[in-house]
């Protein structure tokens, strides 16, 4: 098996093996073009029609090679391309065929020259859509692997930038790219990051989600262990600090590792801020996180158990909003948030142009005939609204999707137990958070509140004074900056 993989000298028996594998009988979009030199050299290419670039092959495969005359082929000084490369293995010329390059197989040559001719469509570098900030970069990733480590290494130009490819799926062929800076990475965690994605086994493995499911330390858990983005300066900031990037073909999203729960509640645009409104922004997050985790619980143990912790006007209010209501506080609760879930839910799969107009109305005309009806008060839909604000103020898509069951968890353990419900629920929340990790970094631990990429987890630190590296990364180098940074400030000093 592992000879007849290899390329033959013979062309013939490399021509039956690419045919057969293509099923070129039935399969008519691979093109199989054997042709000869001007010196009588017996030439044949495969490629497949409409991930190739026509003229290119015609231009700077086929001529060059029929018009040369002499009877020996020197493939790499006759092809007129930049990117050629030279293989023995007939599986990587198939992939490569399978990318939209075209390999040149000569008689008598048991290897093959690999030229890069992709040239089928692909969706121009765009605004970012779910990472949407008013300063900084614009610009998004896009689906093609190569488009996007350009990005990156627009905004990260040094050599030190390695990139290295490995494939995943037996019948995809995911091509993924690994970004990490040679000299300030841990080789260990690039190894490991290597290691777990050539060892991903199945047939269709494709695009980032469904990686980033495949070399998950804690799959089954509700927080993302893997931070997915698709501003090409954010993945290089984190590159840059000593994190590592794998970018898949076919996804516009980033995967960076490893990354903890301060990472997690990182704006794309902290660093663009100034220091005051960054740390003002963190805070504000931080509080989001707590609403839409313990704030309808904590709703629900106050009016189930706790009518003394409540302040008597408020009390007041809220039994007089809940007289001859149908439901108890914890249906109607529940019932809320299933109908906010729903709109919700409406406004992503409707086209674009009426999802922000349906999640709008859609929610205040369901809230305010839900009360106009006597079915729930007022207050329960004043609690359902925040929380779920809270929800959308969340960075991250992912932790923000995990933080809708914990949400319920809660409100179930509160209505149970009381508030006693509620802080078992936030112990048991704790203890997640503490137990899962991230490519042996823990997603909460006393390290990743005190040092959160650089700087504090609630106070964010000026630029000018992060000089070192996340100490749980074990960077090479863990210092990336001085400690006179503004060395103009030292001068007038």
């Amino acid at each position: 098996m592992a000879d007849c993989k290899k390329i033959s000298a013979c062309i013939s028996d490399n021509i039956g093996y690419i045919a057969d594998r293509f099923h070129s009988k039935h399969n008519k979009d691979i093109i199989l073009r054997e042709f000869k030199s001007a010196g009588g050299v017996r030439c044949f290419l495969a490629y497949i029609d409409g991930m190739a670039d026509s003229d290119a092959i015609n231009d700077f495969i086929m001529r060059p090679i029929m018009l040369y005359q002499h009877e020996r082929l020197d493939k790499q000084n006759v092809l007129h391309f930049n990117n050629c490369e030279i293989t023995d293995s007939l599986d990587e010329a198939v992939m490569a065929i399978l990318q939209g390059d075209t390999p040149v197989f000569v008689d008598g040559d048991a290897t093959c020259a690999i030229c890069e001719t992709k040239g089928f469509e692909r969706r121009s570098v765009s605004t970012p859509l779910t990472e949407a900030v008013v300063t900084g970069s614009q610009e998004a990733f896009n689906e093609n692997v190569r488009t996007n480590i350009t990005l990156i290494r627009r905004a990260m130009k040094t050599a030190d930038l390695c990139t290295e490819f490995v494939s995943t799926g037996t019948l995809s062929g995911e091509k993924c790219a690994v970004l990490y800076i040679s000299g300030v990475t841990n080789k260990r965690l690039v190894n490991e990051v290597k290691r777990r994605l050539k060892n991903i086994s199945g047939d269709y493995i494709s695009g980032s989600g469904m990686v980033s499911q495949m070399i998950s330390d804690c799959p089954r858990s509700i927080f993302p262990t893997i931070l997915s983005t698709e501003r090409p300066e954010r993945a290089a900031h984190y590159i840059a600090g000593g994190r590592v990037a794998v970018i898949c073909d076919n996804s516009p999203f980033a995967l960076i590792m490893p990354v903890t729960l301060p990472l997690l509640l990182d704006s794309p645009e902290s660093n663009q801020q100034r220091w005051q409104n960054g740390t003002y922004s963190r805070l504000i997050r931080i509080f989001a996180f707590f609403c839409t985790t313990m704030l309808s619980g904590i709703y629900i143990a106050l009016i189930g158990y706790h009518h003394e912790m409540i302040p008597t006007e408020l009390l007041t209010l809220i039994a007089e909003s809940r007289k001859n209501l149908p439901f108890s506080s914890v249906t109607e609760l529940i019932v809320m948030e299933i109908l906010f879930e729903l709109v919700r839910e409406a406004g992503l799969r409707v086209p674009s142009a009426l999802g922000g107009a349906i999640g709008t109305v859609g929610g205040l005309i369901l809230g305010t005939a839900a009360i106009d009806a006597g079915i729930v008060s007022p207050v329960t839909l004043i609690v359902v609204a925040v929380s779920g604000i809270g929800n959308a103020a969340l960075p991250d898509y992912e932790l923000a999707f995990g933080m809708r069951f914990i949400k319920l968890y809660t409100i179930i353990l509160g209505a149970a137990f009381g508030i006693i419900g509620v802080a078992l629920s936030t112990v048991s929340i704790l203890a997640l958070l503490v137990h899962d990790y991230s490519f042996d970094e823990r997603l909460l631990t006393v390290q990743a509140i005190k040092w959160s990429a650089g700087t504090n987890m609630f106070w964010q630190r000026p630029v000018y004074m992060q000089e070192m590296r996340p100490h749980s990364l074990h960077a090479i180098k863990p210092r990336q900056q001085p400690d006179l940074s503004r060395k103009w400030d030292g001068d007038n000093k």
